[in-house]
């Protein structure tokens, strides 16, 4: 299937009403395709490749999370799709929050899992270490020192990019979709890591005061608790889906 242009993959199982599962960065439709599995004779199972990840292709310009939301919604259009679950792991849960958030006629449910959105705070150090990386990159850019100095800034995320991704993830970890969770109208279940370090559970907590009348649940594991508590995930989220059937 072309989305945007783009070659995209993605894995459908399952019937009844659907539900479409995204990813986190540096992941892809393998992270829910256990959850899938287990629902399947329930529901109709949609794991997506984002756009550079996995099978599917890389966008060619520098995309936003809005511009990720954009094309999942032609996706579902391609498929014929008009109402739906949808599931998103962190920067997955940008992308579903946008579309729940913009589009919400189309979304019987949303459930997000350590989701990406709330902007994290920079301590002293982490200011300090990027105005140095600053200072070294105008310098390599001036050919006054080699480009292997900034290989020792940024994430390791960012290092396994290519140009375009490194660019496109420069651009979405720098918004803020505060106001993009206090939009959700639609029922929401918040499901996070006791111990995830990459979108701490205060973040989660901050979401769940953002969106009225979510719902949250705390889970032992770290930032893919959906898969360190596989078994309690998937009994919250059936839970979950099964009042709105």
């Amino acid at each position: 299937m072309k989305i945007k242009n783009l070659a995209t993959f993605y894995v459908e199982q399952g019937e009844g009403f659907p539900i479409l599962f995204l990813h986190g960065w540096g992941s892809s439709h393998l992270d829910f395709l256990g959850t899938a599995n287990v629902v399947k004779n329930s529901f109709r199972c949609i794991n997506l490749d984002l756009w550079g990840f996995g099978k599917s292709e890389e966008p060619k310009a520098v995309w936003s999370s809005k511009d990720y939301a954009e094309a999942v919604l032609e996706f579902a259009d391609k498929l014929k799709i008009e109402h739906l679950h949808i599931v998103g792991h962190s920067f997955g849960g940008k992308i579903a929050s946008y579309l729940c958030a913009k589009y919400p006629k189309r979304f019987k449910s949303l459930v997000l899992v350590d989701s990406a959105g709330i902007l994290k705070k920079q301590s002293i150090l982490q200011k300090f270490r990027e105005k140095k990386y600053k200072k070294l990159k105008n310098l390599v850019q001036n050919g006054k020192k080699p480009e292997k100095v900034l290989q020792k800034f940024g994430s390791q995320d960012y290092k396994d990019a290519s140009v375009t991704m490194r660019k496109i993830l420069v651009t979405v970890i720098k918004e803020d979709f505060s106001s993009v969770f206090q939009n959700i109208k639609i029922p929401t279940l918040i499901v996070w890591g006791k111990k995830d370090k990459t979108t701490p559970l205060k973040m989660g907590k901050r979401i769940k005061q953002l969106i009225i009348n979510s719902n949250f649940v705390i889970l032992n594991g770290g930032h893919f608790c959906h898969i360190d508590s596989f078994s309690n995930f998937n009994q919250e989220v059936l839970s979950f889906w099964r009042k709105y059937d």
